[in-house]
């Protein structure tokens, strides 16, 4: 569900770092899930989707959803020519937000699971979604499968840690059918902006005083941003006992990767 690709403009005064839990662990409520909800309240296509011009409200709806067909036409003309998944019966959209992928992979498996970590994000989700065969649950981690096809979109980057974005591809990888694909994106390298995130830390400063509308009005968020290098995740694909089969430019935000489990 996650912002795509975050530009940051003027500089602003930096502030201490915010902690994050340890890798595999989450508290109660956790603080992803309450940015999240942040986001649903005030912009949440815009959250989904971050295009320039399109913030504060200024998505059309059915071109914000068209741009999922589009995504996921060209997602699995790539997994055609794989040969991936065998089979369409079950797909998983991880971090689906709106459901702006959800719907469409609806529309060419038997059955669709949506999972997010914003329940508020799950609630828009469940009223745009105009097909039977949706089923939306939130969860911090990927869920058990098996599913022909994973997806996790403008999702990884959003994660708290390096060390946990590794985790997760591994279990992206798990929730796969043995004959499926895992469809995931992931930027190689943030400029220095990015790294740094001053929107996102003045946004956590001052989170417990003003209100969220307000903040996103003044141009911040509190998105996290990572990246990781090619070759660390092929190590992590490889080490899951799986094969990159293939990778391909994903515009600003990085490269997208198909992996599938290791042939026997």
């Amino acid at each position: 569900m996650f912002i795509g690709a975050l530009l940051f403009g003027a500089s602003l005064r930096l502030l201490p770092a915010v902690s994050v839990a340890a890798v595999g662990q989450h508290p109660a409520e956790s603080r992803e899930a309450r940015d999240w909800n942040d986001l649903a309240q005030v912009d949440p296509l815009w959250a989904v989707l971050s295009v320039d011009g399109k913030r504060n409200g200024r998505w059309d709806q059915d071109e914000f959803f068209a741009t999922g067909e589009a995504e996921v036409e060209q997602v699995l003309a790539t997994a055609t020519q794989l040969g991936r998944p065998e089979q369409r019966r079950r797909a998983l959209d991880f971090g689906c937000g709106v459901g702006r992928l959800t719907r469409a992979l609806a529309q060419r498996f038997d059955e669709t699971v949506g999972v997010d970590v914003s329940e508020l994000m799950l609630e828009q989700a469940r009223v745009y979604a105009d097909t039977p065969n949706i089923t939306f649950t939130s969860a911090q981690e990927p869920p058990a499968g098996p599913f022909d096809l994973v997806v996790a979109n403008l999702v990884l980057q959003h994660l708290p840690s390096k060390a946990l974005a590794r985790v997760y591809i591994g279990r992206l990888i798990e929730a796969a059918d043995p004959d499926g694909l895992v469809v995931f994106q992931l930027p190689t390298n943030l400029s220095l902006p990015q790294r740094i995130q001053p929107r996102r830390r003045l946004y956590a400063a001052l989170r417990s005083h003003v209100d969220p509308g307000r903040l996103h009005a003044a141009g911040l968020h509190p998105v996290r941003m990572l990246a990781l290098p090619e070759a660390d995740v092929r190590t992590t694909v490889d080490e899951a006992g799986a094969t990159t089969a293939r990778t391909e430019r994903a515009g600003d935000a990085g490269l997208r990767y198909y992996v599938h489990h290791r042939s026997l």
